[in-house]
This record gives C-alpha cells, sequence and structure tokens, in this order.
C-alpha cells in the first residue's frame, strides 16, 4: 500500500500556488494525500480596481482561495494574514509562524516558491520562500521557539523540499497533470479578482476594472489556453511521454541533505545530472 502523505504548500498570496502547482495539488487529492495551504499574506494590494477597501479585497481573496481548494479536493486553507507587499517587515513572526504549523501538520513534503530565482521582482515571493526554507530546516530542532514544545508541539522534519517551476535550475521532478488540468484551471478561476487583472494580455483594449460578460468569457478562454500551453510545454522534458505537467526541483531534507550537496558537487565539476524523476 502507497504511503499516505502530508503535503504542505507554503505560499505568499492566496492565487500563487493555483497558478504553479494546482495540477500536482489535485493529482496528489485523488491519490488519498492530505493537502494543506498556507498563504502568509491577506492578498489585501491585489486589485487594480479602487472602489473596494484593501479589507473587502481580502475577504474576497480569502472566498476564492477556501474554493480553490475545495476544487483541488485539499483542506481548508489556513491565513497568516501578514499584510500583502509587507512580508519583510514581518519576517521574524513569519517564520516562527511557519515553523509552528510545520511542527503541528507535520508534512512530509513542503512546496513553495524558490527563493533564490534569478530576477524575482516581488519581496514577497522571496521572503515566503526563504522563510518556508528555514522553517522545514529548523522544525526538527526543538531549542528553537521552545514555548511550542509547551502547546504540545514537538521536533518534525519533513522529508522533502519541493521549489515550483524552476527556471533557472534543472528540474529533477516532474508531475503528470493531464487528468487534473481541469481542475486546475476551474480553481485558478476561482480566483476571478486577479485572473480579471489579465484582462488586458488577453481581450484587445479591455479595461479590467469595467468588463463586459463577452470580455470575461474571452479571457477565460485565453487565459485558459495560455496555461495549457505552459503545461505542454513542460511535458516536453518528458521527451513525449506526457502531456500536460508542472515541474519542480525537489532537495531532501535532514540525514538527506549530504546526498544533496553529492548531486550539486557531481553538477559543479561537469557530471552530467540526470534525475528527473515523473509523478
Amino acid at each position: 500500500m502507497t504511503h499516505k502523505k502530508v503535503i504542505l504548500a507554503i505560499y505568499a498570496h492566496p492565487d500563487d500556488a493555483e497558478f504553479l502547482a494546482g495540477g500536482t495539488l489535485a493529482k496528489w487529492a485523488e491519490e488519498g494525500h492530505q493537502i494543506f495551504a498556507i498563504c502568509a499574506t491577506n492578498g489585501n494590494l491585489g486589485a487594480k480596481i479602487t472602489d473596494i477597501t484593501p479589507e473587502e479585497l481580502a475577504k474576497t481573496r480569502k472566498v476564492e482561495l477556501t474554493n480553490a481548494m475545495k476544487t483541488l479536493g485539499g483542506e481548508k486553507a489556513i491565513f497568516l494574514d501578514f499584510p500583502d507587499g509587507f512580508l519583510r517587515d514581518h519576517i521574524d513572526q513569519l517564520k516562527e509562524r511557519l515553523i509552528y504549523w510545520v511542527r503541528k501538520l507535520k508534512p512530509d513534503r513542503v512546496i513553495t516558491f524558490d527563493p533564490w530565482k534569478k530576477y524575482q521582482v516581488h519581496p514577497d515571493h522571496i521572503e515566503v520562500g526563504r522563510m518556508a526554507s528555514e522553517a522545514v530546516t529548523f522544525s526538527c530542532f526543538p531549542m528553537m521557539y521552545p514555548e511550542h514544545l509547551k502547546e504540545g508541539l514537538g521536533p518534525h522534519q519533513p522529508e522533502e523540499l519541493w521549489y515550483m517551476i524552476p527556471i533557472e535550475h534543472k528540474p529533477n521532478r516532474l508531475v503528470d497533470i493531464t487528468h487534473t488540468m481541469d481542475k486546475k484551471m476551474k480553481a485558478i478561476f476561482c480566483h476571478q479578482s486577479q485572473v480579471e487583472m489579465m484582462a488586458d494580455l488577453f481581450v484587445e483594449g479591455a479595461d479590467p476594472t469595467n468588463l463586459t460578460e463577452e470580455q470575461k468569457t474571452q479571457l477565460q478562454d485565453g487565459a485558459g489556453t495560455m496555461l495549457r500551453m505552459v503545461s505542454q510545454a513542460l511535458a516536453n522534458l518528458s521527451n513525449g511521454d506526457i502531456e500536460l505537467a508542472e515541474v519542480f526541483y525537489a532537495i531532501k531534507l535532514g540525514p538527506g541533505m549530504f546526498d544533496n550537496y553529492q548531486e550539486m558537487i557531481q553538477e559543479m565539476i561537469g557530471i552530467e545530472q540526470d534525475s528527473l524523476e515523473i509523478f
């Protein structure tokens, strides 16, 4: 019997994981794994319209993520409610909260942003990836935030950390999402407040703040085509064996970190790495 895993996605804004890993999370949920999501910010800046308050937008985005997680088959999302765009100002609190939740949920696998990706201009993405990486590294040390012990939360060490769609580094994990692409798309379109901001990319002359129903349909069709093309391009790494895919760069944690050093040294001295694992 396949071991059922606890899988935790840690990201900055309510729509991040759906765009980058939604098909994978849906696939794992279908396989019986338990899927959790931690959203670090309340997403209260993510809109171009001005006839809504930040507080109202935050409420809207919470509802959108709640619906998206239901669509993917995951558990109810956990919101840390840090202000959108200002994670860097709350870095110590973010680190403590993430370690707390890693100890509480005891995930086997954690998915997040690659904080060392070149030209990553969004500071929230950088900081959530960095603090998620620190959380899975330090959550096994009881001297780190010993107050957690008083709440009955002992040390925990996840097995793996997966970075979403690594641009610079050759991925070593490819997930076949051919049969969960529709769920990914439905989950993405739960985030209507975010999809509509992309209207001018797909609908000529569209005003993202004032779309007609026809334009909304054109937007959904255009965004869907783009997302499918991206998944097809990533699937090419399988040499034609898979139709649609999402990719990651995964590293082992705990004692497995020594395996990572071996791989990195081989890569550094020019030994070709052929470690793409297909899920």
